[in-house]
């Protein structure tokens, strides 16, 4: 029993604690069952003495607080309490809380290809149409690193015995296809090129990203080492790299298409910002208004139409014509129609290299402006000098004009008709159609008359150079 005469603490101590009577004053003791503290309470009576530091060591030892224990605040506490002081939950003891392991992880060496900024940073030009942020990969690439779990750090408490530590928990995830952990059992390399992937547990390499509808805002952009296949349509303004094969089912829009490999869509109304670099076969149903670089063939079911195409294999159109712009093409080109009823200019070269074709009117213009400074100059070393560099320029334009290349075919086949206003450039010799021509031919250089030949079609499988061959035999025999 409590005196009936002792002061009313202001503040009720924490029940639960393990209380401590004496006839000057009542001593709290509250000490969880982790044992990481102890906190005292100190209500004094008005009749005895109160306590002194070596009762408030003993009791603290009698109730096993060996460790932890404040001594600024011990001593704070014992000199309130000599002063009849009432104090409440005071933390005069605390053990160390054990530190939990960190549990495994794998630590990344790549970062997205296009990182996006979050809607909090004061940036500018932000490009809306980068959404995504992939992480490309290449064969052998180095992933990232397996980081084990840490033991974690024991504690102890005041009693002055360890607590054990939890340890963090080992690695959960499961590694798919395309990755392979070296020898040391910590790093990951990607044995494929394709996008880096984390799904449900998983870590693998896709060599493939399927885009299940159209390619928009929601989408964006895409910029992937791999296959991509695009189930719908390209909206403007919205470009794909792709370092495989790239498919669209749908149309594309204005906009940049880039694959190393073959690339296939149904059609493209580039509006003329539309641009195609093709690393292999390049095929469609129809193109509009675009600028194309291939390496291989360009195939074209219905028509193109006022691009500008320059491919390393053939231009063939089946059903329909090539009409307006420019064309090159060193495979040879072939259409249903060349030009239109119209009478829209259009231009056809076919059998060089674009790449030739490029260098040799940057070389035909520095001809031009030497010999203009030859002309104009009064220094006879200045005039010996701009003489020099003339003959090595004219070296250079031969040496690309007598190149040869066993895929080169320069030929231009027309299934039904070429139309006015078609310009026609094979080997040597140019044309500009200044009458309807009806029916199949296949157009070559006439290189024992001059000029262009005009023959009965033939497949673009048969050379310019053998149909010539053949005649200058002809005309051997005939002599």
């Amino acid at each position: 029993m409590t005196d009936q005469h002792e002061p009313v603490p202001s503040t009720a101590p924490t029940p639960g604690g393990n209380e401590i009577k004496k006839l000057g004053y009542t001593l709290y003791l509250r000490i969880p069952d982790n044992y990481l503290e102890c906190r005292c309470s100190y209500v004094p009576r008005e009749q005895g003495s109160m306590i002194t530091r070596d009762e408030l060591a003993g009791f603290l030892k009698q109730y096993n607080v060996r460790e932890g224990i404040d001594q600024l605040v011990f001593d704070d506490f014992v000199l309130k309490a000599a002063a009849g002081r009432q104090q409440i939950d005071v933390l005069l003891a605390s053990g160390t809380a054990p530190v939990a392991g960190v549990d495994a992880y794998i630590s990344l060496s790549v970062q997205p290809s296009a990182a996006v900024r979050s809607g909090d940073e004061a940036v500018t030009n932000i490009d809306m149409h980068i959404v995504q942020a992939f992480i490309n990969v290449s064969t052998g690439d180095e992933i990232g690193h397996i980081i084990p779990a840490e033991p974690g750090i024991p504690g102890r408490n005041i009693m002055g015995m360890p607590i054990p530590a939890q340890p963090g928990k080992p690695l959960h995830t499961t590694f798919g296809k395309n990755i392979r952990i070296e020898e040391n059992g910590a790093t990951l390399i990607a044995a494929a090129t394709g996008r880096l992937c984390q799904s449900s547990g998983e870590i693998s390499v896709e060599e493939e990203y399927v885009v299940k509808g159209d390619v928009n805002f929601r989408i964006g952009s895409i910029n992937f080492k791999g296959v991509v296949e695009v189930r719908g349509d390209v909206l403007d303004n919205f470009d794909i790299t792709a370092s495989k094969v790239l498919t669209v089912t749908g149309n594309i829009g204005a906009c940049s298409i880039v694959s190393d490999g073959d690339i296939t869509f149904c059609g493209m109304d580039g509006q003329e910002k539309g641009r195609i670099a093709c690393g292999g076969t390049l095929r469609a149903h129809f193109i509009h208004d675009a600028v194309i670089e291939c390496a291989g063939d360009v195939i074209v079911d219905v028509e193109i139409h006022n691009c500008t195409i320059r491919t390393l294999g053939r231009i063939v159109v089946d059903k329909g014509a090539i009409s307006g712009g420019s064309c090159i093409a060193r495979g040879g080109i072939e259409a249903k129609k060349l030009g239109s009823a119209a009478a829209v200019h259009t231009k056809l070269h076919a059998g060089v290299d674009y790449h030739d074709v490029e260098e040799l009117e940057r070389l035909f213009a520095e001809l031009a402006e030497t010999q203009s400074k030859a002309k104009l100059s009064q220094s006879l070393s200045e005039i010996a000098d701009l003489r020099s560099i003339t003959a090595q320029l004219s070296d250079r334009i031969m040496a690309i004009r007598n190149k040869t290349d066993p895929t080169s075919n320069a030929k231009i086949n027309a299934k039904t008709v070429m139309y006015e206003n078609v310009q026609l450039i094979v080997g040597g010799a140019t044309e500009e159609l200044s009458d309807e021509k009806d029916g199949a031919h296949s157009v070559v250089e006439n290189s024992i008359d001059g000029g262009l030949r005009f023959l009965p079609m033939t497949s673009l499988d048969i050379k310019a150079t053998d149909i010539e061959l053949a005649f200058a035999r002809e005309q051997k025999l005939a002599s």
